[in-house]
């Protein structure tokens, strides 16, 4: 019986030396910090069952779910599967990033990855971090994983749904006249406003506009859902996109030219080819809808156009209103 009792002492000694070495203090990521790159493959995420019980056993329950910066919209929040790490996914401006906070007794990571290029950022034990940001793939959509001992990933990527002002680009912009929609001029990129879909393109080919471009698009998501963009004059468009295209505020529509007659945009009719106000607009007034459209661009920081008489289009029914408010509660 004591040889019996000896053995048994002798089984507990042992499990507790091998239970003294944690899982977690191998850092998946090879121990690369906030914002570095790491390859997209992950071989150390590899873990044995005796990490899965320790994460069990150990970690404490979640941390409440994080915010993300002032201004910035969450696309997505909660805990990544088979980790303990909660996150809020972020959308800037064509770029994403987490804000990470860990259950985990020991340090976590958690990996940002847009198809070319992924970040790994460590999170501390009982603790929060964020990542660097990352220009979304083309889809406006960004790849998070998460390890604490296992690894799990966000089934569905969230896609990037903030609107941002098409001109933030361009440091040249000149404001111009409100018509039908709102005129610029300068030189440089015109992004997309938020997330849509391209009905119309029609580069350098459109005999109906000064300077021959056309293209709109329409909204799928925040306060413009359903209604139609559209970008005209001298632009080259992005040679990338066509018909049918998907866009995002990441998304380069195309290129202002420097030169007259500059671009105009404003609300337009889904594969029409005209802004929405063409059938009442009398040249030279300044329409409700381009007044709409031009609070929204101010409300999003782009440069106010130059008001002009009235008394043309002078309805703007049907169309949001009270942009700043509406723009802040979608953000």
């Amino acid at each position: 019986m004591r040889s019996w009792i000896c053995a048994l002492a002798g089984m507990v000694v042992a499990c507790s030396s091998a239970d003294a070495t944690d899982p977690h203090d191998v850092v998946a990521d090879g121990g690369a910090g906030e914002g570095s790159a790491a390859p997209s493959s992950d071989a150390s995420s590899s873990i044995d069952g005796a990490s899965t019980q320790h994460d069990a056993r150990a970690d404490a329950a979640p941390l409440s779910v994080p915010k993300c910066a002032a201004g910035d919209r969450t696309e997505w929040s909660g805990t990544i599967p088979s980790t303990v790490i909660t996150v809020a996914v972020c959308s800037a401006c064509g770029e994403s990033y987490v804000v990470a906070a860990s259950a985990s007794a020991s340090v976590a990571s958690v990996t940002l990855d847009n198809g070319t290029t992924t970040i790994t950022t460590n999170v501390p034990a009982a603790g929060t971090a964020t990542t660097a940001k990352l220009a979304d793939k083309a889809d406006g959509t960004i790849s998070v994983c998460g390890t604490t001992g296992t690894r799990g990933c966000l089934a569905t990527p969230p896609v990037n749904q903030k609107y941002c002002s098409p001109f933030r680009a361009i440091t040249n912009l000149r404001a111009e006249r409100v018509d039908q929609g709102v005129d610029y001029g300068g030189s440089g990129f015109i992004y997309a406003l938020g997330p849509g879909q391209i009905d119309l393109y029609r580069n350098r080919n459109d005999s109906g506009w000064p300077g021959g471009t056309f293209v709109s698009y329409k909204m799928s998501a925040g306060p413009a859902a359903g209604k139609t963009i559209f970008l005209a004059e001298n632009i080259d468009l992005n040679p990338a996109l066509s018909t049918g295209s998907f866009v995002y505020a990441g998304t380069v529509i195309g290129t202002l030219v420097n030169a007259s007659p500059d671009c105009e945009i404003g609300w337009g009719v889904a594969g029409a080819g005209y802004a929405a106000s063409h059938s009442c607009y009398v040249e030279g007034c300044t329409t409700a809808l381009g007044i709409n459209f031009n609070e929204m661009l101010v409300c999003l920081g782009t440069k106010s156009g130059v008001l002009n008489q009235t008394g043309c289009c002078t309805s703007s029914a049907g169309y949001p209103s009270g942009w700043c408010a509406l723009l802040d509660a979608w953000q």
